[in-house]
């Protein structure tokens, strides 16, 4: 594996833990929420908002991760009806056509996000965050994915 390879492989399990991180802080706020509303009456107007946040930032942390151990659902049972050479080919080409959402997917994310950017603009929430952050790491993850499909295509039959 070249030294791009291992990095990005490296990169993608920190984005791992960065996932496994949100997850553990969407969990306490949303317990935190819960105590708040129905032990002290008191509820909060942003933890809400900062669970739905996270679960953004947990889903698209974690994908590349998921992608590179091939660990997605997966319904592969016309695949799994072929054998030797139509199936690698079959195989070849639905990771040709994932590469390629994906990638298409990450484009257009990480443009909007640059528009988000450029233009100051602010979630519609009770309290305003800025959007591209979060449009940020959806495209992250989409690109980090994309990398890892095309990484398995480019790989010897």
């Amino acid at each position: 594996m070249t030294p791009l390879g291992r990095f990005h492989d490296l990169t993608s399990r920190g984005l791992f833990a960065l996932a496994g991180g949100a997850l553990v802080a969407a969990l306490f706020l949303y317990v935190f929420e819960v105590i708040a509303r129905y032990l002290f009456a008191a509820p909060t107007v942003w933890s809400g908002e900062a669970v739905q946040y996270a679960l953004a930032v947990v889903i698209f942390t974690a994908l590349p991760e998921i992608t590179r151990r091939g660990a997605h659902v997966a319904i592969d049972m016309v695949p799994e009806a072929l054998s030797g050479r139509p199936a690698l080919w079959l195989g070849r080409f639905n990771v040709a056509i994932a590469t390629l959402a994906c990638a298409t997917a990450a484009g257009i994310v990480g443009k909007e996000s640059l528009i988000q950017f450029r233009r100051g603009l602010m979630t519609n929430a009770a309290i305003p965050v800025p959007r591209w952050w979060i449009t940020a790491i959806i495209a992250l993850g989409l690109a980090s994915a994309a990398l890892h499909l095309a990484r398995r295509f480019a790989r010897p039959l």
